[in-house]
């Protein structure tokens, strides 16, 4: 993908328009409460509302809200509903791969596409749009959102043309807007900076607005940034990709500065943890993805989680999952903070579902391996993991190229016969989709695909010894022939949705389902876990045996994670319904973009 870009005079007079736009369609402006540091590092303590797309700092999803329950699920019913038709106008479509916001009655959502809306939603029998704020983002750049945050009294969201923009909550008119993506970058290393694009959620911690280039696949370097709330003017930046005389550098032993392109996305959205004042952000694989011989040493700090100082910028400390990774195996997804009980205490603990499949937990102060359990059906990529340093044991110290499983280690000169099956495949486990903890049973879910894949390693061209890979190239940026037969197994990956004790590590629960899971889940007090599918439902599980005791078709394709919110003390379930049709009988489902509804 090429992000187009907007010159900064047009930018700024479509911005105008669009303000001016936004206030035409405005209702009489209405005074709110600010969503302060204080509320959204207090957030539990509000569960009428939903004032950031994890739910909390740590990223629970957990709605204490348990009106509706695993007794009358089954009388849920739609309440309302509202078509976002600024979705498709001038689009084939969207991607509304995010959650809403609620403040005290009022619903808060992007349509992807750079549209703003406050809808107020008090009357629980209709959705009255209050306005919409039009940020004028070219027709041809990708439409599709991750999230975005209330902070102060604004909207903030790094669009996908690269600007961030805040809008005024009361009167829906832009506030600042700043272009974060494709500039050049004290810290650049000034190869694909036209390339980058932001393609993760906005959020706010620590009175900071932190936005991030997720488009490492795209031969750029991921990195995060914290902005001024006030402003959108820059605090720090922190890439992923480590530079010249920056600790880990010497991990890319190459001879042609594969550093320059080495991927590293940061394409999701980071936790909090005010106590320690750490910031945790996954990320992605380095590239080229599967040519791992391109790239010899551990690559950091790609297939990690980085612990970032929230006031600083600094790495803390970080854990790589997989030095020398191939597998597209990239772990970008949320990491949670919860605390549990270990040896009589209780400890600070990160946990996440990674790619490779094994549930992780970490200790999120230091860094130090605690544990990891398998929870996909086939994991054969590795025989196991040191219980130790929770590294693959095939793990060589001292860098170069790592084997790992030799016949599961996709490398140049082979042919497809040469290659075993490997588990799980490449867009498997959890990717982006939300997870969510329950912290008063202790039981972590998320959603994501399961099965297994095998390819054959294309080589990549460099283009010199200054960096940089030639996309034109035979193995193209990856390091496979998509359109050459390259890639097999993907007719038998499947959904899967799983429950895991974190007292224990181990896998209580799984459901699955013929299609890919692409939303992310939300668990209830009431004994709930919700999602929805690419078959267009809506669907409520047990919490304990995942169980399906609910379903509604909304006829359109759906990657959307519903939200509970409350008014007047009446519980609502709440989702974003928008995406692309999938693969196979999928194809060709009607699309659309809706907000969805329902109560008892």
């Amino acid at each position: 993908m090429t992000r187009t870009s907007i010159d900064a005079g047009r930018r700024i007079g479509l911005t105008l328009i669009g303000a001016l736009l936004g206030s035409a369609l405005a209702f009489p402006a209405m005074a709110e409460s600010p969503v302060t540091d204080a509320r959204l590092a207090n957030a539990d303590s509000e569960p009428q509302n939903w004032l950031t797309t994890l739910q909390n700092y740590w990223g629970h999803r957990y709605s204490r809200l348990d009106e509706i329950n695993t007794g009358n699920v089954g009388d849920l019913r739609v309440a309302f509903t509202l078509p976002i038709t600024t979705a498709f106008a001038g689009r084939d479509g969207t991607v509304l791969d995010t959650s809403p916001l609620v403040d005290e009655g009022i619903i808060y959502f992007e349509d992807g596409a750079g549209t703003f809306y406050k809808v107020d939603v008090s009357s629980g029998t209709n959705a009255r749009v209050v306005w919409t704020a039009d940020a004028t983002v070219a027709k041809d750049v990708p439409a599709g959102t991750r999230g975005f945050a209330l902070i102060d009294n604004t909207v903030v969201k790094c669009l996908r043309d690269g600007r961030t923009v805040a809008v005024d909550r009361d009167s829906g008119e832009f506030v600042w807007d700043v272009q974060r993506m494709g500039i050049d970058h004290p810290q650049g290393a000034g190869i694909n900076i036209a390339d980058e694009a932001c393609t993760g959620g906005t959020v706010a911690f620590g009175g900071y607005v932190l936005v991030s280039n997720g488009w490492g696949d795209g031969g750029t370097r991921g990195w995060v940034e914290a902005l001024n709330a006030g402003d959108g003017s820059e605090v720090w930046r922190r890439y992923a990709i480590p530079g010249p005389g920056e600790a880990g550098h010497e991990t890319w032993e190459d001879d042609h500065n594969a550093w320059k392109t080495g991927g590293g996305g940061m394409w999701t959205q980071g936790t909090y943890d005010p106590e320690l004042g750490l910031t945790y952000w996954g990320v992605a694989n380095p590239i080229p993805m599967f040519d791992f011989e391109y790239r010899p040493g551990d690559n950091l700090y790609t297939n990690s989680v980085l612990a970032i100082d929230i006031d600083s910028g600094e790495i803390d400390w970080y854990f790589q999952y997989i030095p020398n990774e191939a597998w597209d195996y990239d772990e970008n997804g949320v990491h949670i903070v919860l605390n549990r009980e270990i040896d009589g205490a209780t400890r600070p603990v990160l946990g996440h579902f990674a790619r490779n499949g094994y549930f992780y937990q970490l200790d999120r102060a230091t860094g130090e391996f605690i544990g990891a359990n398998q929870y996909v059906a086939e994991l054969n990529w590795t025989e196991g993991l040191d219980p130790k340093t929770g590294l693959p044991i095939e793990y060589q110290p001292g860098g170069g190229l790592q084997q790992y499983r030799e016949d599961y280690r996709f490398t140049r000169g082979e042919g497809m016969a040469d290659n075993e099956l490997v588990c799980p495949v490449l867009i498997g486990g959890v990717r982006w989709q939300y997870p969510a903890y329950n912290p008063d049973t202790g039981m972590a879910y998320a959603v994501g695909t399961d099965g297994c894949f095998r390819l054959v390693v294309t080589p990549v061209e460099g283009l010199g010894p200054d960096g940089g890979v030639d996309p034109e190239g035979p193995g193209g940026l990856f390091g496979v022939d998509f359109g050459g037969g390259g890639l097999e197994g993907f007719d038998s990956v499947y959904g899967a949705m799983w429950a895991v004790d974190v007292n224990t590590g181990e896998l209580v629960a799984v459901h699955d389902r013929p299609y890919s899971y692409e939303s992310g889940v939300t668990v209830t007090a009431g004994g709930l876990v919700l999602t929805s599918t690419l078959d267009g439902l809506v669907v409520a599980h047990d919490a304990m045996t995942l169980d399906e005791l609910w379903s509604f078709s909304t006829g359109s394709p759906s990657r959307g994670t519903p939200i509970s919110y409350a008014v007047d003390g009446k519980q609502y379930i709440a989702v974003l319904v928008g995406a692309a049709a999938g693969a196979g009988d999928l194809v060709g489902m009607p699309r659309g973009a809706m907000l969805y509804v329902f109560t008892l």
